[in-house]
């Protein structure tokens, strides 16, 4: 017997091939959620130390997919971290820092070594993969008063590859109208990875000063 459903004060008769055609539909439409929520910013929280702002973000993971994978072949690999305290209300105002880092992998141990790379003294060795992760993060500190004293504020962590050696200028071959079509499609499959965390508004009143426990 024909499954039959009634809508709108019609009855309409689904089809065997019109059932699959619904369910496949619905299945694409989940997957679509699922990937536009797991393709969210990762949480991160402020702490305030002192004069200082501390940033955690234990589910901010950049060592994966192509750099991971190049850092196993034995070269290193260089990501650019930034870190941005924006004001929610008020007069527009911002401040950030950035830094820079160079990680290299031990095939033998399996450990991470980063080191800073304006500052070669900044360095740490024999890391899992959590720890240097972590570390990074840790000089992304910023300043407290940089934060409005009644105000709401939110701050943004930020994380790319630095591409070595990339080449910015247009070869001869973008000179024709197909050329510039390649040139195009090419940058946008070679765009770095991107990594982003955002914490929730924030109001200095209410952070609790580390220093102080």
């Amino acid at each position: 017997m024909n499954q039959r459903f009634i809508t709108c004060g019609s009855e309409h008769t689904w089809t065997p091939s019109q059932r699959i055609l619904r369910a496949t539909l619905w299945s694409a439409a989940a997957l679509a959620v699922f990937v536009h929520l797991s393709a969210q910013p990762a949480p991160l929280t402020v702490e305030r130390d002192g004069d200082r702002l501390r940033l955690s973000a234990p589910r901010f993971h950049f060592l994966t997919g192509a750099p991971l994978e190049r850092l196993h072949d034995g070269r290193s690999v260089t990501y650019v971290f930034s870190a941005s305290l924006h004001v929610v209300h008020g007069q527009p105002q911002g401040t950030g820092l950035t830094r820079q880092v160079v990680f290299s992998y031990d095939l033998w141990e399996e450990r991470f070594a980063v080191v800073r790379l304006d500052d070669p003294k900044v360095a740490v060795s024999h890391l899992t993969a959590a720890a240097a992760e972590t570390w990074c993060v840790d000089l992304l500190t910023l300043p407290v008063q940089a934060a409005p004293a009644d105000g709401t504020f939110v701050v943004k962590l930020e994380c790319s590859l630095r591409e070595e050696g990339a080449q910015l200028a247009a070869t001869s071959s973008a000179t024709t109208f197909t050329g510039l079509l390649d040139l195009f499609s090419r940058k946008a499959r070679e765009a770095p990875p991107h990594w982003e965390a955002t914490s929730l508004p924030l109001r200095l009143a209410d952070l609790k000063d580390r220093a102080l426990k």
